[in-house]
């Protein structure tokens, strides 16, 4: 059965979360779309008994399938079970459209979704524009709703569009497998859990940082003679920074930084550029996004997104755990209870003594704010150079797993490859760099690679020096470099022979590519497969200006959020599967410490955070849980390292 409702509410759905919309008193469905199998598709209307039909399909286990299936699934429990009498309905009764099309690299809306698959049937984007004007009311006081016959009749006929272009679109695509519908099952489950925050220090630590701003307004219009008037205003103040003589190309983090490198920056400009520099911090608005969306229990939900990424890692969503800044360095866990006890009792002058500048240290406590409910712990794991250990694993580079299966040094070993010396007598530098090359040189990168990288840790090395690590890097890595022309050819083999099925990597890691119908499909050792849509085999112009024929697919652009076609090679293939691996090793990860009664609250790459009751203290038991492999990896060395205590930490 297909089902899609519209709803109504004084909330807005984007600013308070889900969870807190759905607990609202005033949202309800305006409506619900609803067809059985190839059934004509009838409306609901709110007020109206719930359809037999519909009851005894669901009472009877019957699935059901939605775009964004959580949305239906929390209207119909929150709200029509628990407030007017319908049946539960169970996560594992669902199927969600929405993550059908994420696991097969398609857009995640349902009217881009559409369009990608070629659907004859298509989202109403006129109906689409008046169901954001009837979803909101048209006055709150009194609370007045957009109510008329008219607009009524044209929601409801979009309603049933949509529905329509759902069921044409879970017939088209390939539904999750058994182990992956499991899993989209226990990711609600995650989700419906949430993490539990400190809210009396997050509002503190709010005001705070409005306190500062000021301050930092203050700074800035006195740098610039008043002409930016708000540390905000990024393209006033890089107006004003050319307007210098400074050829500053943006205001992002980077740009900031380059310019603040010049010893003859003026001091007025050196002055503006500081000041930016403190309030670029997103850990205000993070702060602010947690008290909006937290429920009334303090927990923050659906933060993650299953098969957010296309290699089928999670997606952040709601306060993005996945992009918390890191604290700065020689800022430890004490340190961070040091901050959050200075906000807590206002000893702000203190505070920045300390740690200051105080929004730097807001930001070293942001991970601190996300803690265990009173009478538990949070315990976390993650796994150790995971990418590094999972190439070697797929690409047959044996010596370097035998590193991982002993002491473990992986950068030491990099850097007694690229100087040629014993690993003994490779020192802390030649270390850092071995560090620095093993993370920008697995998936075929070169210098500019390197050379981002290494800004990134605070190395600088000229390009030529850059370009002799790369060569000796490779060379130390001959089975990681012929494993990124391997998947490059199978992968072009498969779509220039439809059919055939083409292999690269060993036996028990074999990678397998294969065309069906418009999409390549590429099958894991854990038998999970990604997808790539509508591949086909084109000229393109290299970095280096001349043409090479090359695989090329239809994706979501990252920055753009649009369906556009790009090319691939064999060094993004190998990053492709090495990461879907990892990602499959992270999921029978959280599936088994599930099985062992933990509570998962999130998980952030390749980090598990379970919460536990404050007397449990097996950190060893938890480790092995997590680290533990399934048969499909079970020659992988894999190594966990974890923490127990109140407030999350990296």
């Amino acid at each position: 059965m297909f089902i899609d409702f519209e709803t109504r509410s004084v909330l807005d759905l984007a600013d308070v979360g889900l969870h807190n919309y759905a607990l609202h008193p005033t949202t309800q469905p305006w409506c619900m779309a609803y067809g059985l199998g190839d059934e004509e598709f009838k409306l609901w209307w709110f007020g109206e008994p719930l359809p037999e039909i519909v009851r005894d399909h669901v009472e009877l286990g019957g699935i059901i399938v939605a775009h964004n299936a959580t949305f239906e699934w929390k209207v119909w429990n929150y709200i029509m079970a628990a407030r007017h009498g319908w049946p539960e309905l169970d996560i594992n009764q669902c199927r969600c459209t929405m993550a059908m099309a994420y696991a097969m690299a398609l857009p995640g809306k349902l009217a881009d979704a559409a369009a990608a698959l070629g659907l004859e049937a298509q989202k109403d984007m006129k109906g689409h524009r008046l169901m954001l004007q009837m979803c909101r009311p048209r006055s709150t006081n009194p609370l007045t709703w957009w109510d008329d016959d008219d607009r009524k009749q044209r929601l409801g006929e979009y309603c049933v569009v949509d529905t329509q272009v759902e069921r044409e679109m879970y017939r088209r695509m390939r539904k999750l497998s058994d182990s992956e519908q499991r899993l989209w099952g226990l990711d609600h489950r995650i989700n419906e859990r949430g993490v539990f925050i400190d809210r009396p220090t997050i509002r503190k630590a709010v005001e705070v940082c409005n306190a500062e701003k000021l301050k930092l307004d203050t700074r800035i219009q006195k740098a610039t003679d008043g002409f930016v008037s708000s540390a905000s205003e990024v393209a006033r103040l890089t107006k004003w920074v050319r307007a210098q003589g400074i050829p500053i190309p943006a205001m992002a983090k980077a740009d900031v930084l380059e310019a603040l490198e010049d010893d003859n920056l003026p001091a007025n400009v050196q002055a503006a550029l500081r000041v930016r520099q403190e309030a670029g911090k997103t850990s205000v608005a993070k702060l602010v996004t947690m008290l909006a969306n937290a429920g009334p229990d303090n927990r923050v939900r659906h933060t993650l997104q299953y098969h957010g990424a296309a290699t089928g890692r999670w997606a952040g969503r709601v306060i993005q755990l996945q992009n918390f800044p890191r604290p700065r360095k020689g800022i430890g866990p004490n340190d961070v209870f040091d901050i959050i006890g200075y906000l807590n009792n206002a000893e702000i002058e203190t505070l920045d003594m300390f740690y200051g500048p105080v929004l730097d240290a807001v930001a070293d406590s942001l991970r601190g704010m996300l803690m265990a409910a009173p009478h538990h712990n949070l315990i976390a794991a993650d796994f150790s150079a995971i990418e590094s250990r999972v190439l070697a694993w797929l690409s047959g580079q044996e010596d370097k797993l035998d590193i991982f299966r002993g002491h473990g040094k992986i950068y030491e070993f990099v850097a007694s490859g690229i100087y040629r010396k014993d690993i003994e007598l490779v020192d802390e530098y030649e270390r850092f760099v071995g560090k620095v090359a093993e993370l920008a040189l697995g998936y075929g990168g070169g210098v500019g690679a390197f050379q981002q990288m290494a800004k990134g840790y605070g190395l600088k090395v000229a390009d030529s020096r850059a370009e002799e690590i790369k060569l000796a890097w490779r060379e130390s890595n001959p089975n990681t470099v012929r494993y990124w022309y391997a998947l490059n050819d199978a992968a072009m083999q498969a779509v220039d022979h439809p059919g055939v099925i083409t292999y690269a990597g060993s036996s028990g890691r074999r990678i397998a590519y294969g065309m069906n119908g418009s999409f390549l499909w590429c099958k894991l050792p854990s038998g999970r497969a990604l997808c790539y849509p509508y591949p086909k085999l084109e000229e393109v112009e290299t970095p280096w200006g001349q043409m090479k024929l090359a695989l090329t697919y239809m994706y979501v652009d990252s920055f753009t959020k649009k369906w556009v076609r790009g090319s691939t090679h064999g060094g993004v293939l190998a990053e492709n599967v090495t990461q879907a691996v990892s990602r499959d090793l992270l999921a029978d990860s959280i599936m088994r410490v599930e099985r062992n009664r933990f509570k998962t609250v999130f998980h952030v790459h390749d980090e598990i955070v379970c919460e536990v009751p404050e007397d449990f203290s097996d950190l060893e038991m938890f480790e092995k849980l997590v680290s533990t492999t399934e048969a499909w990896a079970k020659d992988l060395p894999v190594k966990a390292k974890g923490w127990i205590g109140r407030r999350y930490r990296k």
